[in-house]
């Protein structure tokens, strides 16, 4: 029985493991949404702070949005604002100059039912769910899916249109500094369906 349920633990860590390494830690650019799906419509979880600490678990084919883990919450966001120390320092990368996979990010797929199902429940915004389960998903205004093969950086900035009301991403991340703080205490979890932040500003 000891040697049973040994196996079964040692079973338990390996998986543990195998889902921790799917996920690429990165941070924001920007205070941006993180949303309950990968579109402007779906409530809002909070708003993440400029240069908070993100990992990602995923994004879609298209890379127009990642799904997230922050200060404990699931969501979506912008793949725009999210960014990378780059490997051995020397400066940063935003995550569409290079691709989910250079991370070992997978692509992923969104199912309202299953994704509510398992990260929502209890939260105030479930007992809509029935809503969302049927919400028609709209492709991203604005948003082309990166070209085939090897990609230059800044290939999505040709172009490009921050989404209304919100800045753009730091266009040269030489002139960009990753704020200086003690992130632990600008971390928050509304607990509530609402698209703006503390200030009024409607973040996307």
């Amino acid at each position: 029985m000891r040697k049973i349920r040994l196996i079964s633990a040692i079973a338990g860590l390996t998986m543990l493991g195998a889902a921790a390494a799917q996920a690429a830690p990165g941070f924001s650019t920007a205070n941006v949404n993180i949303r309950t799906g990968p579109d402007i419509d779906f409530p809002s979880v909070g708003v993440i702070p400029e240069g908070d600490d993100i990992d990602i678990r995923g994004c879609l084919r298209d890379e127009s949005w990642c799904d997230v883990i922050w200060a404990g919450n699931r969501g979506w966001v912008f793949s725009e604002y999210l960014a990378f120390e780059q490997r051995g320092g020397g400066g940063y990368v935003a995550l569409p100059d290079v691709g989910p996979a250079a991370f070992a990010i997978p692509i992923v797929a969104f199912a309202a039912r299953e994704y509510w199902d398992r990260h929502y429940v209890g939260r105030p915004w479930y007992k809509d769910r029935s809503r969302w389960y049927t919400h028609k998903v709209r492709p991203r205004v604005g948003w082309r899916a990166p070209p085939p093969g090897k990609r230059n950086p800044g290939w999505w900035r040709k172009d490009y249109r921050a989404p209304s009301g919100f800045r753009a991403p730091p266009s040269d991340f030489r002139n960009w500094k990753r704020p200086n703080r003690d992130r632990r205490d600008d971390r928050r979890d509304d607990r509530r369906d609402d698209r703006r932040d503390h200030r009024g500003h409607d973040h996307r």
